[in-house]
C-alpha cells in the first residue's frame, strides 16, 4: 500500500492554516478555529509519526500498481459513468412530476457513486 503522506500533510496544513485565518479574521467563534487547529496538529504529528515508523522491508512488500490495477479502474470509471448517467436521466425525469429536495439528489448521486464505484472494483478484482 502507497505511504500517503503528502495528502496527509497537506490537509494538516490546510487545517492549522484555515483555524489561524479564522482565528484573526473572526474572533467571536474562537473555539471551532482551536479545534480546527489542534485537529491539524493532530494530523500533522500522526502522519510524521507513521511515516517514521514504516520500515524499507513494508515498501519492498507493497503491492506495486501494474496493468492489472489500471485495467480494473478502467472497468469500474467505465460502469459507474454508465450507472450515474442513467440515474440523473431517471431523476430529471421524476422531477417533472415529483418536488425533489437538492440535498436529496446530490447525497442520492454521491452514495450511488461512492457505493457503485466500489461495488464494481470488487467484482472486477474477482473477475480478472
Amino acid at each position: 500500500m502507497k505511504r500517503k503522506l503528502f495528502q496527509r500533510l497537506l490537509i494538516a496544513l490546510l487545517a492549522i492554516m484555515l483555524g489561524v485565518i479564522s482565528l484573526l479574521v473572526n474572533q467571536t467563534d474562537k473555539v471551532s478555529a482551536i479545534y480546527l487547529f489542534i485537529a491539524g496538529t493532530v494530523i500533522l504529528i500522526a502522519s510524521l509519526t507513521i511515516y517514521l515508523r514504516k520500515s524499507e522491508k513494508e515498501d519492498d512488500l507493497s503491492k506495486e500498481y501494474d496493468e492489472r490495477d489500471a485495467l480494473i479502474d478502467g472497468h469500474a470509471s467505465n460502469i459507474t459513468m454508465q450507472c450515474i448517467t442513467t440515474l440523473i436521466i431517471v431523476l430529471l425525469f421524476l422531477s417533472n412530476f415529483i418536488v425533489l429536495s437538492v440535498k436529496a439528489v446530490l447525497l442520492l448521486l454521491i452514495l450511488a457513486l461512492f457505493i457503485l464505484n466500489n461495488v464494481t472494483k470488487f467484482f472486477y478484482e474477482r473477475v480478472l
